[in-house]
């Protein structure tokens, strides 16, 4: 069920996909559509349960990493799974996809509440990146893969020039952005040396990552610095499936 403001403006939003690319003279759910574009604070609004977009948000969000890491694993054959990892992690990361959204407009066909308007919700990162998410759920779910991948290509992965203008950041450095923005404290490392060869040299370390004095990250490495961004990844990717 969607509220009657929004199927007001179902010709307009209808227009606007057609200037994104999107083909809607092959759309088969018109109500799923719209629901692309009304956040749950809009449906939140109303006393009757409304539909909104956070379901096809975590359809999209699945699907973009996984066309992300086809073209990553296409057209970077000389990189390894590290720093192609990097660059996925960039590209499908919450500033990004925000600056898609304001790219290609899709701020303005946003539903919101009354009291996100009024703190400017139409412009926060969140908000915007979740409604490409949810749009790109939608294409794959009534469109198809084809038109799903040309749309992350044309909009998502174009990024990719910005990006390799900025040194791509690490997971030590997310995590630490992480913890610093929420925690006001900076993580922990604790490193031993986890097995050494006959003449008892270390070839492997063990590095243990704390967060407010409980382990939230453990790997293994080479040497202290794999093993501490190792580690710092396991921490980072729970982090993403909560």
């Amino acid at each position: 069920m969607l509220p009657k403001e929004v199927l007001e403006k179902k010709s307009d939003i209808m227009a606007y996909a057609k200037t994104i690319g999107i083909p809607v003279e092959k759309i088969q759910n018109d109500h799923l559509f719209l629901q692309v574009f009304v956040h749950k604070s809009f449906a939140a609004d109303y006393k009757n349960i409304m539909d909104h977009n956070e379901r096809l948000e975590f359809l999209g969000d699945g699907i973009l990493w996984a066309v992300i890491n086809k073209i990553l694993f296409s057209r970077y054959p000389e990189r390894d799974e590290s720093d192609l990892t990097l660059y996925k992690i960039a590209l499908v990361r919450e500033e990004n996809l925000a600056n898609v959204g304001r790219n290609i407009g899709i701020d303005k066909h946003i539903f919101i509440s009354k009291g996100e308007e009024k703190t400017n919700g139409r412009q926060k990162s969140a908000i915007l990146a979740d409604c490409v998410e949810a749009l790109i759920g939608f294409i794959y779910i009534d469109l198809g893969i084809e038109p799903t991948e040309a749309f992350i290509t044309d909009y998502v992965y174009s990024q990719i020039d910005n990006i390799n203008k900025d040194p791509v950041k690490s997971y030590k450095t997310m995590v630490q952005e992480v913890v610093q923005k929420k925690y006001k404290q900076l993580p922990v490392y604790q490193d031993s040396e986890d097995q050494k060869d006959e003449k008892w040299n270390v070839v492997q370390y063990k590095s243990e990552l704390f967060v407010l004095d409980e382990k939230v990250g453990e790997w293994l490495g080479i040497n202290k610095k794999k093993a501490q961004e190792e580690a710092a990844k396991d921490y980072y990717e729970s982090l993403q499936s909560e």
